[in-house]
């Protein structure tokens, strides 16, 4: 067996540990180096396998008898999957490996934002409700492209569990063949993203739609805010969409949160919409809904500090999702911003750190980019908010500076973390790291 992409958020060690656990003999091959992987490498240095980083070997191919393809591998531009299909090999990915063979119901959530914190908080919700004893199923099981495979663990689903499913457009891409459904779809909200991918909006929308399954399935399919062209598209590929499709609305009374911004009352909205499908007590979900920390790098409070609140939104990795972030909060806001130069448009993003923010420091690649756009759209106000450093802890210590009591310092970098980091989490991790080292 040979699994393409050992990856840094679980799939591909999943893959790589069940197909092992299975007595197959397993060779994994990744582009990436080693000490890149560092941690995936460590997750599998029990197996009996072969590791082959660094790049892609045709010859790995010659005794494959299963390829499984990692979400993350551009099958388009991919020579090693062109290959594949040239040779007539059989292939896979790890969530078809999972969907095909899941005894449990399936709650599978995507969309373009929300989806992680959309399902821990469903989860939690799920989790609260079974131990108040007010449900019908026996387990919650948390998945998917939230970092976590649970192909390892199907032998601890059971058929009266539920499992909540993260699916990215990637993954849902190459799930259609498999014929399979979700007992309950949920799409969190849709917009045009990962067109590099897709090519096309419709295509990046149909991909999402597989989530729904086979065609003559008859489950519901939970919808948040889509707009015009998405809606069309749903209309026309979900099979008795009168009856199946179930909106999110605002809820009355408004849900308890711990957590700042729309984005947030929107995911737990969602979460309460998929809840009384499932028939679920609505105190005890709304209980867990205002005790719910958060996640990880998505405007996540690392600490206070004279005064001052320090939030790691290293998730952000589109000018979009920092707009949502410095939205969300109501302070006044020291902004750290700047990460892998892209090919998009900071208009948006300029606009309103300008309107928002009392200060904006701008690193990483594209900072300089940025700190321009910035003082071309505050030149009719001459604020000179745009600062620039030349690395994260430079940032840090300018922002703590300039900070004034009652401030929040917000690093929400609008951008790829590719320029100096692995990924969003070892970004944020430095960051929490400088953070927590200031005195």
């Amino acid at each position: 067996m040979l699994v393409v992409g050992l990856g840094r958020f679980g799939g591909g060690v999943g893959a790589t540990r069940w197909l092992a656990s299975r007595g197959a003999i397993v060779t994994v091959t990744d582009q990436a180096r080693p000490e890149t992987l560092a941690e995936s490498v460590e997750a599998v240095s029990d197996l009996d396998i072969a590791l082959h980083l660094g790049k892609h070997d045709l010859g790995d191919l010659d005794e494959a008898d299963l390829v499984v393809i990692n979400p993350a591998v551009r099958k388009a531009r991919s020579k090693l999957f062109q290959a594949v299909v040239r040779r007539n090999l059989p292939w896979t990915t790890e969530m078809r490996l999972f969907c095909e063979r899941c005894p449990g119901k399936v709650v599978g959530v995507t969309g373009t934002y929300g989806k992680s914190t959309t399902c821990a908080m469903l989860a939690e919700a799920l989790e609260a409700c079974r131990r108040a004893g007010c449900v019908n199923y026996t387990g919650v099981h948390l998945g998917g492209n939230i970092g976590r495979s649970l192909l390892t663990e199907l032998d601890a689903i059971r058929s009266t569990d539920l499992v909540v499913l993260e699916m990215s457009n990637a993954q849902l891409e190459d799930l259609h063949p498999a014929q399979w459904a979700s007992s309950l779809a949920v799409i969190t909200n849709l917009s045009p993203h990962h067109l590099d991918r897709h090519g096309a909006y419709a295509e990046y929308v149909a991909a999402k739609l597989n989530i729904v399954g086979d065609p003559t399935s008859t489950g519901k399919l939970v919808v948040g805010e889509v707009d015009s062209e998405a809606e069309a598209i749903v209309r026309r590929s979900v099979a008795d969409y009168a009856t199946r499709l179930v909106r999110v609305v605002p809820p009355d009374p408004p849900i308890e949160l711990r957590l700042p911004g729309r984005h947030n009352q929107a995911n737990a909205a969602c979460v309460l919409t998929v809840c009384r499908q499932l028939g679920l007590d609505e105190a005890v979900v709304r209980g867990a809904l205002r005790s719910f920390a958060g996640l990880p790098h998505r405007l996540e409070h690392v600490r206070k500090l004279d005064r001052v609140d320090y939030y790691n939104d290293s998730k952000s990795t589109s000018p979009a999702a920092t707009v949502t972030a410095v939205e969300a909060l109501k302070q006044p806001i020291v902004a750290i911003v700047g990460g892998q130069r892209k090919r998009t448009s900071l208009a948006a993003l300029a606009d309103t750190l300008t309107g928002k923010c009392r200060l904006v420091i701008c690193t990483g690649e594209s900072g300089p980019v940025l700190a321009r756009a910035i003082r071309a759209a505050e030149r009719k106000t001459d604020r000179g908010i745009a600062r620039e450093a030349g690395g994260l802890r430079e940032a840090v210590e300018l922002a703590r500076i300039k900070a004034r009591p009652g401030d929040a310092i917000l690093f929400s970098p609008g951008a790829p973390s590719f320029d100096a980091y692995a990924n969003f989490v070892d970004r944020g991790r430095h960051f929490a790291a400088i953070v927590n080292a200031l005195s």
